[in-house]
């Protein structure tokens, strides 16, 4: 593992060098919003190929979209006497975890790899805490622009309802309520305002991804850290699956494992 790091003169630096706008059309990209727990957000949804489109919906803990949002079709509830609509009378809700980021039930890993993650509720009141909000369009798609207090980026998510697009947004968060199985935390915004709320766990809502801050950066003394782990570039592109692809990268800075590296 040494030998290999400093065979391509690899050294962790804290840096700042990340987009504040998407560059291209190569969609995603990761916004530098200059939080303060250096979170970068994704330019777009899960399954959206631009900013201001909706992507796909998703229950919570779900990673493929379905026809119907409901308990009966919810993979991690059982219930009994059904109504028309697909909700039980009497429900017992399986146990994903209090923070599903990164694992088998985040739609943004498993379907973006990498570092991409949903963000958690704290990430979320971190967006909110240090940006303004403004309702706008973008080519024609009514959304919520967030825009850094303290370095002027933005991203903008549409109003991504299911049912009131247009309207409405609601995303996901990794962080499950403590409280009860049923719920977890989201963020929503409409006409009226922006805040985080509960949701059901069966309802279909769009996915926003992060890669997590990268305070504290230390170097993976272990061999299966950062070396069989994917090297994307400052726009969130991946350019390498392992560290033993690297030989034709330039000169610059990557990111592996969600810390910001030197190759030289």
């Amino acid at each position: 593992m040494k030998k290999l790091l400093s065979s391509l003169s690899i050294m962790i630096m804290v840096l700042t060098a990340y987009a504040q706008s998407c560059p291209d059309d190569h969609h995603p990209h990761m916004i530098d919003l200059g939080l303060p727990s250096g979170t970068l957000w994704a330019c777009c949804n899960v399954g959206a190929d631009k900013p201001e489109a909706y992507g796909g919906y998703y229950a919570w803990g779900e990673t493929e979209e379905k026809d119907k949002y409901n308990e009966v079709s919810y993979k991690y509830c059982t219930g009994d006497n059904p109504n028309d609509f697909g909700w039980y009378e009497h429900t017992q809700y399986q146990d994903l975890g209090s923070d599903i980021a990164g694992t088998q039930y985040d739609v943004a890993h498993v379907k973006w790899g990498g570092s991409w993650v949903m963000p958690s509720l704290d990430e979320i009141k971190d967006l909110f805490n240090n940006c303004t909000c403004t309702l706008t369009f973008m080519n024609g798609v009514h959304g919520q622009k967030f825009i850094s207090k303290n370095n002027g980026a933005s991203i903008f998510l549409p109003t991504a309802d299911q049912f009131f697009p247009g309207e409405i947004g609601q995303y996901w968060s990794s962080t499950q309520e403590p409280s009860d199985l049923k719920w977890a935390y989201g963020l929503y915004f409409h006409l009226d305002g922006t805040d985080w709320c509960t949701f059901s766990h069966p309802l279909g809502l769009t996915v926003r991804p992060v890669m997590s801050g990268t305070s504290n950066i230390h170097l993976p003394e272990s061999s299966s850290g950062i070396s069989n782990q994917a090297i994307y570039n400052l726009y969130g592109i991946k350019v390498a699956d392992t560290m033993a692809d690297t030989s034709t990268l330039h000169p610059g800075i990557y990111i592996i494992g969600g810390k910001k590296i030197v190759i030289k």
